[in-house]
């Protein structure tokens, strides 16, 4: 898998695009949606967005988040019902979907 972080293409929920920093291991897992043309043409997602997650568990019952570009994506609408991710140890485990949390603006206090 890559490694680092790679600038990719968010669609909002209403259909507008942004440029979003991602782990490049989750851009190269298509579940997600992440799109990697066109980035350069979009600006950064504005501060104050929380990007669509998705909540899973995984076996030894931790709670594991995954953001996912798309709402077309596998993982949000539901054709994927489990995600994997990297755990500490280098070792690639599976979180089975349990929710999903809708993008939101976090308003400033």
């Amino acid at each position: 898998m890559p490694r680092g972080y790679q600038w990719v293409v968010y669609e909002t929920d209403d259909g507008r695009l942004f440029s979003l920093r991602v782990d490049a291991d989750a851009v190269a897992r298509g579940d997600r949606g992440w799109l990697t043309s066109g980035v350069e043409l979009t600006n950064p997602l504005p501060r104050g967005w929380s990007p669509r997650i998705v909540v899973g568990i995984d076996g030894n019952g931790h709670i594991r988040h995954t953001r996912v570009g798309r709402v077309d994506a596998p993982l949000w609408d539901g054709s994927a019902v489990t995600f994997q991710y990297e755990a500490n140890d280098g070792s690639v485990q599976v979180a089975t979907v349990i929710g999903r949390r809708q993008e939101r603006l976090t308003a400033p206090s």
